[in-house]
């Protein structure tokens, strides 16, 4: 399957470069794939290990046409998974029809999923790219030159990272999935709290040096 990834690029993204290449697709899959593996080692559920390795199997398919449309990619993508689930697996026609119907639904998050199984590829999904590597992610919506970019980092944490936090969760299927999200969350506010006290960020100081360069700025100008 990584034939299907091998040499694309996405063309839609513009402020995380590393979501580019076709590579950054198939690691994306992959801790899906772990995150559903987290989530079930958190939820009291009555999965047989074949279920669980039909969504494992979902998981890593999930994404297949993250690179050709991102809108439209679930149900793309289970359509690209089928001739290799029917061909290359020994699967049943029902098992291979049940991780289509996964893939091609993974991206409806805006429900409460009632199907178990759909529900924790949904959390899985949701989760990723939250905790440690949002925090680099809100770096590059800033000017990183400005020499304010750690203040400015502070303030994106606390006004749209934090925010972003519980809006995801509120989207959740599973109690593990919640527990996971919330472990993130405390993550990032400790982190705010460490850089506050890194920076010494109290907003008085950073108003006065902007205050400064905008007067110096006008002078230039006149």
């Amino acid at each position: 399957m990584l034939h299907s990834f091998k040499g694309k690029q996405s063309n839609f993204e513009t402020k995380h470069p590393w979501r580019k290449d076709w590579q950054f697709a198939v690691l994306h899959s992959l801790r899906i794939e772990s995150y559903v593996l987290k989530i079930l080692a958190r939820e009291h559920h009555s999965l047989f290990k074949h279920e669980i390795t039909l969504l494992r199997l979902a998981a890593i398919l999930h994404d297949l046409a993250r690179m050709e449309d991102v809108e439209n990619h679930a149900k793309l993508g289970a359509e690209f998974a089928e001739p290799w689930l029917r061909n290359h697996t020994s699967l049943t026609s029902s098992d291979t029809e049940r991780v289509l119907e996964m893939i091609a639904d993974h991206s409806n998050k805006k429900v409460k999923e009632q199907d178990f199984c759909k529900a924790v590829l949904k959390d899985a999904d949701t989760l990723d790219e939250i905790g440690a590597m949002s925090i680099f992610m809100a770096g590059n919506w800033l000017e990183r030159h400005s020499p304010f970019f750690f203040y400015d980092l502070r303030q994106r944490l606390i006004e749209y990272e934090i925010p972003f936090c519980d809006k995801q969760l509120s989207i959740l299927n599973t109690d593990g999935a919640r527990e996971i999200l919330n472990e993130k969350r405390a993550f990032v506010e400790s982190f705010i709290v460490q850089l506050t006290d890194e920076v010494q960020a109290d907003g008085h100081i950073e108003q006065i040096l902007l205050n400064l360069s905008e007067t110096a700025d006008n002078k230039v100008e006149r």
